[in-house]
């Protein structure tokens, strides 16, 4: 009973961070024309693909902090959480450089349709920006959860959730921004995610 109710906010943590892109395909849809859901929508399978790297990193994170911990080793806990931020960081500032170098090529080998190619490239540009958050997020989900604080990563992500509904809604609806207004609520919200938790 225990370990089901400590990994249910993971697991919801992990659907929610996946399902921001998943908003952004269901805003555009509603309220912006079908090339910009096409678009958007050619890009679900490389933002999943990246942000799942980034999870399987802050998972590598949670076990190493937890080992540490469960040593009672306060130095190699603190030097383990300070490597893991910087290491984190890069990760998410190299997934970063890949999309923003190589959106193109990668998005063209996926045969995205031609008409549709230049606003995905755009959308996978922008929303790259918000990697390195992405990161950080995900490795400060790892050492609270290593700790056994498992809810209060869920809040954060829950809140800039909402917030990524929300701003997707007023740029795409009110400023008619279409898929560059969704890549910026998503990097927005990521900012706002990682924040926090590292606060």
């Amino acid at each position: 009973k225990n370990m089901f109710f400590f990994s249910v906010p993971l697991i919801f943590s992990q659907i929610l961070e996946v399902m921001f892109n998943l908003s952004d395909v269901a805003v555009v849809g509603h309220f912006a024309d079908y090339k910009a859901l096409g678009s958007v929508g050619s890009t679900t399978t490389l933002v999943t693909l990246f942000t799942g790297l980034l999870i399987g990193l802050g998972s590598g994170v949670n076990v190493q902090v937890a080992n540490k911990l469960g040593a009672g080793d306060k130095k190699a806990t603190k030097e383990t959480i300070h490597s893991a931020l910087i290491i984190c960081a890069a990760a998410g500032i190299f997934v970063c450089l890949i999309c923003l170098l190589f959106a193109g090529p990668m998005l063209s080998m996926m045969n995205t349709k031609p008409e549709l190619l230049d606003q995905a490239v755009l959308y996978m540009k922008v929303f790259a920006l918000g990697m390195p958050a992405t990161a950080v997020y995900n490795f400060g989900n790892g050492v609270l959860s290593a700790v056994g604080d498992t809810k209060r990563p869920l809040i954060y992500l829950s809140i800039s959730g909402i917030i990524n509904i929300v701003l997707n809604l007023f740029f795409v609806i009110v400023c008619r921004l279409g898929v560059i207004g969704v890549a910026i609520a998503s990097i927005i919200a990521q900012y706002i995610s990682a924040t926090l938790i590292i606060r």
